[in-house]
């Protein structure tokens, strides 16, 4: 095609913008990697026995809520596991401090990857061609089979699960109303290929229409058995997952659903000044359920709402999905709702955006909107991951009562709870909103395309493009996200502070060193894996007693085996070791992680790797094995239980998952991520 027909297919709607620009500079545009089909992660599943029934059926739609449309709109959800990767913060604790310290996290292009435009400056991830395959038991050519984003947004998946204590024996028994187990809806948010995927300069191919979304090949990987969907809204996209998985709980479709977003800018024509990348993702559960279950909950989302302004000024639109989002939430505030976050008073360039909502919302205890104006600095301009951030940065506030700084705030405050007339407190909330294709102007200066410095021709494609968004009255920021008409999408969320749990009463009983023994159980992927793992656990133990956010000081040993225990998928390479204090558990396992080997170690840890074994024990899934396993746990037979698991047996299946010692959170399984080499031929996509 010659640079008119490009420009005219672009312009009628037929071309996307990424291939556009590449078209015109000489690049290639993305192709889809192979379609390999994956097996299922060795999380545990008993494909050969009856599911357990869960503790909590899982709610249906709730009566009297009104019918059609929103019914049981009404019913909190519990966001039980949260994990997530931002520019220069590897995991949410750097995340929350980059806010409090009021960082912007705005680099150069990282070493390695290829841009249009030299010297421009985003927000990006780094070791993005980095993946840990071994953890999810995966080979060299089915490694391959995942794209970046999905590879990242695994990872990011594994993780939520076990933070969530949800990647073990607790997984097996999320049980849907039919009583299918691991029942966990998937809902993926992930941006435009053209930013996963490097060009080459190789040849452009069509991705088949048959290859499967990004949600269907997680639930697949994850073996999750619940609803899968992948979803594109622009920068919405997240909190449109989210809304989705929401009516999916309250209608009983899962007993909980994994969300998450991730977003990349690889392909020079995703590339622009302010461009930012991130991976995130939210385990959610009825809080009704999580509650019952014991679930750590960080934070409750009360409500959602989305819609799209049409043709529309996207403004008064805002406005309504906050109305229409506190009312399913059951609040009713004095006075109207706040502004549109990405419009003033006489449009959307008119005036600084405020973070702090009205004294109406105040009244309710809505003290805080989040939005993509919020996460600029941290994020920039994050495309799909954007409402994740904004989810991020709300539920970090709301944990630790502390309002971050921002445009009304030059920083960081203690946030107070509201309180109604007759003194009652009122729980700490927020609204979190990506409302609308508004987006923050890039600051001129030599990061502009057009003063920077590059090959010319692709500053010229850049510009040709603009140049036609600009002759339509249009932004060119459709074109950028690959779909035409949907950033106008807009999401709010209601969110709202865990509620209180009373604290459990000082343990009595003998003096530590008296105590029952516990056997504490950890598996891992590799033997490396394992040690590290091992490692890590001990240093938090030793440091803080794996307390956070003021939980204990020192957690119950019982409470770090039960977690242990249930939370974590068991592997093929394993520890066992029986202690009576938290601090001889840490010992032991620095001890082993400092000398790692399959046997008897140091202070008593034994160890075994079996992945090479034959297969599983004969013994294994039989209702009789079960049923000698119970008995063992019963009576305290630590040793013989220690013998069948490194044998290989499962000997945590058959505990109760609930209830149990109060909930503990304890640091997640260490990836070891390494990189997958980018193939020929496929432009960028790993073989």
């Amino acid at each position: 095609m010659d640079t008119r027909e490009i420009l005219t297919r672009f312009k009628g709607g037929t071309l996307r913008r990424e291939h556009a620009v590449a078209l015109l500079a000489g690049t290639s545009p993305v192709v889809a990697p192979p379609v390999v089909a994956l097996p299922v992660v060795a999380l545990p599943v008993a494909a050969d026995r009856e599911p357990l029934p869960g503790p909590v059926p899982v709610p249906g739609p709730v009566p009297g809520d009104g019918a059609g449309p929103g019914a049981g709109a009404g019913m909190p959800c519990a966001v039980v596991g949260i994990q997530g990767r931002f520019p220069q913060a590897g995991d949410l604790e750097a995340f929350w401090r980059n806010g409090l310290q009021g960082r912007i996290a705005e680099a150069a292009l990282p070493g390695g990857r290829r841009s249009a435009c030299a010297g421009w400056r985003g927000h990006f991830l780094d070791g993005v061609e980095e993946f840990d395959p071994d953890l999810f038991g995966l080979g060299a050519r089915q490694a391959a089979g995942l794209d970046l984003r999905e590879r990242l947004l695994a990872q990011s998946a594994w993780q939520t699960l076990e933070s969530a204590g949800y990647a073990g024996a607790r997984l097996e028994r999320l049980t849907a109303a039919d009583g299918t187990a691991r029942s966990v809806g998937v809902y993926a948010a992930l941006g435009p290929a053209g930013g996963a995927l490097p060009g080459t300069g190789h040849r452009h191919t069509v991705p088949p229409a048959s290859r499967p979304g990004p949600a269907a090949r997680l639930s697949r990987l994850l073996d999750l058995r619940g609803p899968s969907l992948s979803v594109d809204s622009g920068d919405s996209s997240f909190l449109t997952a989210l809304h989705l998985a929401l009516g999916a709980l309250r209608a009983g479709e899962c007993a909980a659903a994994l969300v998450g977003a991730v977003e990349l800018r690889l392909h020079p024509a995703c590339q622009r000044p302010g461009a930012g990348e991130g991976v995130a993702a939210v385990l959610l559960k009825p809080l009704a359920a999580a509650r019952a279950d014991g679930d750590r909950v960080h934070a409750v989302i009360r409500s959602s709402a989305v819609g799209h302004p049409g043709r529309a000024a996207p403004g008064p639109q805002h406005g309504r999905l906050v109305g229409r989002a506190l009312a399913a939430a059951g609040l009713r505030p004095p006075g109207t709702g706040p502004q549109h976050p990405d419009a003033g008073p006489q449009g959307p360039d008119a005036g600084p955006q405020s973070q702090a909502p009205d004294a109406g919302l105040e009244a309710v205890g809505v003290a805080l909107e989040e939005s993509s104006r919020t996460v600029a600095a941290l994020v920039g301009d994050a495309g799909a991951v954007t409402g994740a951030a904004a989810l991020v940065r709300a539920v970090g506030q709301l944990r630790h009562a502390v309002l971050l700084a921002g445009p009304d705030r030059p920083a960081p405050a203690a946030w107070e709870p509201a309180r109604r007339d007759d003194g009652t407190v009122l729980p700490r909330r927020a609204l979190v909103s990506v409302p609308g294709p508004a987006a923050p102007a890039a600051p001129a200066g030599p990061t502009d395309a057009a003063d920077a410095v590059g090959p010319a021709d692709a500053v010229d494609a850049v510009d040709a493009v603009d140049a036609v968004d600009a002759a339509d009255g249009t932004d060119g920021t459709d074109g950028v996200d690959g779909v035409e008409g949907t950033d106008g999408v807009g999401v709010v969320l209601v969110v709202e502070e865990a509620p209180a749990v009373p604290r459990a009463p000082a343990r009595t009983g003998p003096p530590p060193g008296t105590r029952p023994a516990e056997l504490v159980l950890l598996s891992a992927a590799t033997p490396a894996h394992l040690a590290a793992t091992a490692g890590r656990l001990a240093a938090r133990l030793s440091d803080d007693g794996g307390g956070r956010d003021g939980g204990p000081a020192a957690p119950d040993l019982a409470a770090v085996a039960h977690e242990l225990r249930l939370g974590r998928a068991v592997l093929r390479c394993r520890l066992a070791v029986t202690v009576r204090t938290v601090a001889e558990l840490a010992d032991a396992l620095a001890g082993f992680a400092a000398h790692p080997g399959p046997g008897t170690g140091p202070a008593g840890v034994r160890s075994a790797d079996l992945r090479t074994a034959a297969g599983p024990p004969l013994i294994e899934g039989l209702e009789e094995t079960r049923a000698y396993v119970a008995a063992l746990w019963q009576g305290g037979r630590l040793e013989q239980l220690t013998r069948l698991w490194l044998a290989g047996v499962d000997v945590c299946a058959v505990l109760p998952a609930h209830p149990g010692p109060a909930a503990v959170e304890l640091p997640a399984t260490v990836l070891r991520p390494r990189p997958l080499e980018l193939g020929p031929g496929t432009d960028g996509a790993p073989q």
